[in-house]
């Protein structure tokens, strides 16, 4: 379950582009193009570099959604918002979300989270710090099916399409 990783890299993008970013020259202009980790920045330069990328913006699609998790409403707020120019010359309006392959729920043909079996130490014990680490990561994967489940209603309801971008498709991990 090795999944959480406190040393993300973080900061500021300065895009080549800044005709075609929506924080700075769009509805949220003044909202920095901010990366939470090193595939947003790869994501943030691909969107940035790419021709058929008419504009696009960091954080600034919000989305309401409820957890089961603590029976509350909150907002998710996408990685990137973007609109393309397809091979065919139509446009489409797309919601990335960049996240680590292992925070990706895997899904049964019902649509329900199938979820890591509770594995005992390699002296066969199950301790309460490993409970507590596989109950946080089962939290995880929950709270991004919410969110992910959300942002698909969102989107046929506004005419996006939603994608959720991972180290393997950024080519950073085979699978």
């Amino acid at each position: 379950m090795a999944m959480f990783n406190n040393n993300y890299l973080k900061g500021t993008f300065s895009p080549k582009h800044p005709e075609k970013c929506l924080n700075l020259n769009g509805r949220v202009q003044g909202h920095p193009i901010t990366f939470r980790s090193s595939y947003e920045k790869i994501m943030a330069n691909w969107l940035d570099l790419n021709n058929n990328i008419l504009e696009w913006g960091s954080e600034i699609t919000e989305i309401p959604y409820f957890s089961q998790i603590d029976g509350k409403s909150h907002r998710y707020i996408t990685d990137f918002q973007f609109t393309c120019k397809t091979k065919d010359g139509e446009l489409e309006k797309w919601l990335i979300e960049v996240k680590p392959s292992s925070q990706v729920p895997r899904l049964d043909e019902c649509g329900q989270i199938i979820f890591p079996k509770l594995e005992p130490t390699a002296r066969g014990k199950l301790n309460q710090k490993r409970i507590d680490r596989w109950q946080e990561y089962c939290n995880v994967l929950k709270k991004n099916h919410e969110k992910w489940t959300a942002a698909r209603d969102w989107c046929r309801r506004n005419g996006f399409k939603f994608k959720v971008v991972t180290d393997v498709e950024l080519g950073l991990t085979h699978k």
